[in-house]
């Protein structure tokens, strides 16, 4: 939940900092135009800031005389942020997407909030291109801004500057002044899917506001209904892992059985699986058995296994047996006694999770 309000103040954020429009020579965009931007920090961050969702590694501003689309790389693989602009609707979509969902803001172009004063007698080039001046104050210092008029498309973000942005500043909350410069452009003919919203979940700011109120809400009733189950029968069930095991939930009476439902393309999922891998070795020998359900087919997860061990017997398709145990959110974690209750419903992931299954397991093998 906390992941998903990151997300929705990025794209709050985002939204509120563009602004563009048209110029006449618009029309002389022919092809796509692909300028890549370095990103640079005024202060040394650790690796553990350049992990952080809003570090930005690189920056892609791809257009065409009616849509732009800016592409900020990180070093997170949990998310993709990107802005869109419709230049003909004076629309703007500021897109997230995570291993689970794509959303977008959406909102109309709004006039930038950022006051520079153009510096009439400086030209600078950058990437070949004359570009005009400004200055502005980021956090107290004065900072320039670069702007040029050759593309016909207004693109400055929130600077109430005029042209296209090829170099600027601009300040992260939580990560300090960073620099972004042009370095590279190239002209080429990309298919229309590149501008395409397909898939993408698309909101108002308000919408946006109620959906992640309604999600917490969820979060806490499934939470919530994760505890009552404690203590209840578990569903019966008879599945066959992808090594070749065959487990029936009545033939495990007598033994502790720890679950674990995931997918391939689950980050956290894939985050927890070496400290799944050491418990089970913990438990090796004992009456516990270990079952990971997986969503995906055995031929994504036998490509999966190659990088990223595994050693829970592993089952596939198995979105009915979630359903039947009633998970929703993954990675889901269940661990039910000798004689089938649940004693164990932890839904997401933590990185002292295994320390709370350890200790279940334990109790639960004394019984």
């Amino acid at each position: 939940m906390k992941k998903l309000s990151i997300v929705f103040l990025f794209l709050l954020v985002s939204t509120n900092l563009v602004s563009q429009w048209k110029y006449s020579n618009a029309k002389n965009i022919k092809d796509d135009v692909v300028i890549t931007y370095d990103v640079v920090y005024d202060r040394v961050l650790s690796e553990k800031q350049k992990k952080l969702s809003y570090f930005k590694k690189e920056i892609i501003v791809i257009f065409n005389k009616d849509k732009l689309l800016e592409k900020r790389y990180s070093n997170s693989k949990n998310y993709d942020f990107s802005t869109l602009l419709d230049y003909d609707k004076e629309l703007t979509y500021s897109l997230a997407r995570s291993y689970t969902t794509k959303t977008g803001i959406i909102n109309k172009f709004k006039n930038p909030v950022k006051d520079v004063i153009l510096q009439e007698e400086e030209i600078e080039n950058i990437i070949g291109i004359p570009c005009q001046v400004y200055e502005t104050k980021i956090k107290g210092e004065i900072r320039k801004v670069y702007t040029t008029k050759k593309f016909g498309l207004r693109y400055i973000k929130q600077f109430n500057a005029q042209g296209f942005l090829l170099k600027y500043t601009a300040n992260d909350k939580y990560l300090g002044p960073y620099t972004v410069t042009a370095k590279k452009i190239y002209y080429t003919k990309l298919p229309a899917k590149t501008y395409s919203l397909e898939g993408y979940t698309i909101r108002t700011t308000e919408e946006q506001k109620q959906y992640v109120i309604d999600a917490k809400k969820h979060s806490n009733e499934r939470k919530e209904q994760a505890l009552e189950r404690l203590g209840e029968l578990s569903p019966k069930y008879s599945v066959r892992s992808i090594q070749g095991n065959k487990f029936k939930s009545k033939d495990l009476i007598g033994k502790v059985v720890v679950l674990n439902f995931w997918f391939t393309t689950c980050p956290p999922c894939k985050k927890e699986l070496p400290h799944l891998n050491k418990l089970k070795e913990k438990f090796k020998g004992k009456d516990v058995v270990f079952i990971a359900i997986a969503l995906d087919d055995e031929y994504k997860i036998d490509t999966f296994l190659k990088r990223n061990p595994f050693n829970y017997d592993i089952v596939e398709d198995g979105r009915w047996i979630a359903e039947k145990f009633d998970v929703k959110a993954y990675p889901s974690n269940i661990i039910i006694d000798k004689k089938g209750n649940y004693q164990f419903y932890k839904i997401g992931y933590k990185s002292n999770i295994t320390e709370a299954m350890s200790y279940t397991i334990e109790k639960y093998l004394k019984d």
